[in-house]
Order: structure tokens, then C-alpha cells, then sequence
């Protein structure tokens, strides 16, 4: 699905959690594997990657290894070893002329198997890594975290940031979320590999936070229900004698067409001229997405047992 977009126009992000199952847990097959899927982000075209817990699964010096020959850069703004920062905390990345300023975030607490390597608190660290940011048209947030935290950022990174990406829950393909107009958008990762975020942003001349055109579409789907409803009730009141019928039918009339202001102003608000917006949609990885021959084969030489055709 890839090849099928511009590249100059697009950004490939992942918010990490991606290399190993487990945290604290990596055999000598599952190192395999780990930089098996480092190999198949760089095909993809990713540039940036959260560090995650389970990214560590292995140690610190694995990673480390792995990030020196790697085109995917690494980041996190709160990973420490010996109380010092191990991986950058930022990148601004332009795409298509755009300028992206990324923070990367690894969830709070000790890193199996390292003793000496810890991460501390999330909040704190993205506000500093935000201050040392370029100039930029988009701020991201990739968290490897719980989504508690993701939602915490998002809430409190007000107007600092535009998203927050977040890995380490499973959430399926959820809508974006916010907790008010303001918040950032919030993204969490679908599971196992199993979809692909697909976010179109246009960057109008507007100021403020992203709309999302999603809840403009429900809106738009309500207010066509609406309109069906409308014309459904004036047909019933032409042909209504009974006064009692009448007015009953003229106040739900009435109410109705009351929502349809509503919703129509809603509409207006949310996308005027010059919008910036913004659209999720989830490409779920099925049997009609066809295998790659000898990226299968690949698969197959690390993990035999793999016999599905996804």
C-alpha cells in the first residue's frame, strides 16, 4: 500500500513496542526476529522509532547495537542509564515540506535486564525535549506507554503538541481521541501488526488544534438522518386532520429542525476555510492484502511454524 502513495508526502512513524513480544524476554530466536523486523521498518521506509519497553526486551546494548546500522532513528526523551540520556529525545523530519518536530517517550520504570538503565517521568521529559524543538508546522509525541499516559499527554500537551501516538496496550482500531477541543489528538496502535494508520493532515492557514474530519463525517451522517426525518414528518402533517395529531407532529417538527441548526453549525465550526485538519483511517492487514513472495520466505526462515497467509 506504500508504493501506492507519494513518498516525497509521507512520514512513516512507529510508536514502538515493536521488535519483541515480551518484556524482559528474548532468546536467541526472538533476537533473530527482532532484527528481522528492524530490516522490514527500514523497507517500509520508517524513519523514526519510539523506544519501548518491549523494544529492550533483549538489553540496552542490543538496541544500541542494532540503532547503529539502522536507518530507523531511535528515540526517547526519558530513557536513562547510570541517570544519563541513552537515545535522543527529538527530531524534526521534513516531508513534502512540511516540518515534523518528534519526541519519543519509553514508559516509566526499570528495564529488565538492565539494572542500571531506568526510564523516568514521561511529562516532565516531553516538556523539555518540546523546548529544544526547531521550528516546525507539526508536533508529535510517539509514546511508548500505557494508554493512561498517552491520554495524560495528550490532555496536559495542550497546545504544544498536535499528537500523540501511543504503543504498549493493545486497542485495536479505535478512533482518535481527545478529551476536549484543545487536547491533542490522541493514536493508539492497532495489534500485532494486524492494520496500518493511514493520517492525511492538510495544513491550512488556520490556527488551533486539528479537526478531526471523522466526528465532521458523523455529524454530516446525522444531520442527512436528520433531513430524511424532516421530510418524512411534512409528508405525514399534509395529510394529518386530527388537531391533536397535528400538534403533536408540528413540535417534533419543530425539534427537529431545531438539531438540524445545531448540527449544521456544529458542521461550520468545525471545518471553515483555511482548516487544518485531519482524517484516520485503518488499512486492516486481511486475506485481501496479498503476501509478499520473498518477504514470506524470510518470515518462514525465522519462524518455521508461521503457516498463515498473513
Amino acid at each position: 500500500m506504500l508504493d501506492t502513495l507519494a513518498p516525497a508526502n509521507v512520514l512513516v512513524l512507529d510508536s514502538g513496542n515493536a521488535l519483541f513480544a515480551n518484556a524482559g524476554v528474548a532468546t536467541e530466536p526472538e533476537k533473530a526476529r527482532a532484527k528481522f523486523i528492524l530490516s522490514v521498518m527500514e523497507r517500509l521506509g520508517t524513519r523514526v522509532l519510539a523506544v519501548g519497553q518491549r523494544d529492550l526486551s533483549a538489553g540496552l546494548p542490543f538496541l544500541l547495537e542494532l540503532s547503529k546500522t539502522s536507518k530507523v532513528k531511535m528515540l526517547s526523551a526519558n530513557l536513562q542509564r547510570d541517570g544519563k540520556p541513552v537515545f535522543d529525545a527529538s527530531v524534526v523530519i521534513t516531508a513534502g515540506g512540511v516540518k515534523v518536530g518528534i519526541v519519543g517517550l519509553t514508559a516509566v520504570g526499570p528495564v529488565a535486564p538492565d539494572k542500571n538503565v531506568t526510564s523516568v517521568g514521561t511529562l516532565e521529559a516531553a516538556r523539555a525535549a518540546l523546548k529544544n524543538l526547531g521550528p516546525r508546522d507539526v508536533t508529535i509525541v510517539l509514546a511508548a506507554t500505557t494508554y493512561a499516559d498517552g491520554m495524560q499527554l495528550s490532555t496536559e500537551l495542550k497546545n504544544e503538541v498536535d499528537f500523540v501516538i501511543q504503543s504498549g496496550e493493545f486497542r485495536g482500531t479505535q478512533p482518535a481521541q481527545r478529551m476536549d477541543e484543545t487536547s491533542a489528538l490522541l493514536f493508539a496502535s492497532a495489534q500485532k501488526g494486524q492494520a496500518l494508520a493511514k493520517v492525511d493532515l492538510v495544513l491550512g492557514s488556520a490556527k488551533g488544534p486539528f479537526i478531526d474530519l471523522s466526528i465532521a463525517d458523523r455529524d454530516q451522517q446525522q444531520l442527512d438522518f436528520l433531513g430524511t426525518q424532516v421530510t418524512t414528518l411534512e409528508t405525514r402533517l399534509a395529510s394529518v386532520k386530527d388537531k391533536s395529531a397535528m400538534g403533536d407532529l408540528k413540535k417534533t417538527l419543530a425539534d427537529l429542525k431545531k438539531r438540524q441548526k445545531e448540527v449544521s453549525a456544529s458542521i461550520a465550526r468545525q471545518v471553515g476555510p483555511n482548516a487544518r485538519t485531519v482524517k484516520l483511517e485503518w488499512v486492516l492487514l486481511g486475506q485481501h492484502v496479498a503476501d509478499d513472495p520473498s518477504l514470506k520466505a524470510e518470515v518462514l526462515k525465522i519462524d518455521p511454524s508461521y503457516s498463515g497467509s498473513h
